[in-house]
């Protein structure tokens, strides 16, 4: 009987074991009433948003805007967050999508990391790159998508002969809108820009 009891405890402390050997994941609850839907605690994948999220300090937040062509759907800010008293400082990118199908729904935000952003701006220009050699054959559908940690979604997708590009931000109930393909190198210059301005921060 004791040795069945010591194996259930062993059992049940395994999983505890588990957890515990791997690092914490940020977990934050907004502040404020949450729109219909939206997950009264969501997952903080970036450190930008972490810092932004951290409670008791005194932070700092610049914005630059990014100007772009792209009209009221979708906002890019490079970003600069500074915890004043703790000396830390973080830099990023805010970008907000707004459904253009529904101007009453919330507009989806997404942060990137400084880290995250060179690799972003590559993968923009490889995704153009790659759709502009789609070759009509009998594939129903082809799809190229890239997201980062912050959940901003990039995705291309050819159906019907009409290839589009799809931006998305938010990793719960994400918020969606869409560009021409021929506006991609737009979207790769925007992110220079934001790089450019960071850079000097």
């Amino acid at each position: 009987m004791r040795a069945l009891i010591l194996r259930a405890f062993t059992l049940a402390a395994l999983p505890l074991a588990i957890v515990a050997s791997h690092p914490a994941r940020a977990w934050a609850q907004p502040s404020g009433p949450q729109p219909p839907g939206q997950p009264a605690e969501y997952y903080i994948a970036t450190r930008i948003e972490s810092l932004l999220s951290t409670p008791n300090l005194v932070l700092m937040a610049d914005y630059y805007r990014i100007d772009m062509r792209f009209g009221p759907n979708l906002r890019i800010d490079a970003l600069v967050v500074e915890a004043v008293e703790a000396k830390t400082r973080l830099k990023g990118l805010r970008v907000q999508v707004r459904d253009p199908e529904n101007r009453r729904r919330q507009e989806g935000t997404s942060f990137i990391d400084f880290e995250e952003l060179i690799g972003l701006a590559r993968g923009v220009s490889s995704m153009a790159e790659l759709a502009a050699k789609w070759m009509h054959d009998d594939r129903q559908a082809t799809e190229l998508s890239l997201t980062t940690a912050g959940g901003f979604r990039l995705a291309i997708r050819q159906s019907a002969r009409v290839p589009r590009a799809y931006l998305s931000t938010g990793l719960f109930d994400p918020v969606i809108t869409s560009i021409d393909i021929a506006e991609l190198p737009t979207l790769r210059q925007a992110f220079d820009e934001a790089l450019a301005i960071l850079n000097r921060k």
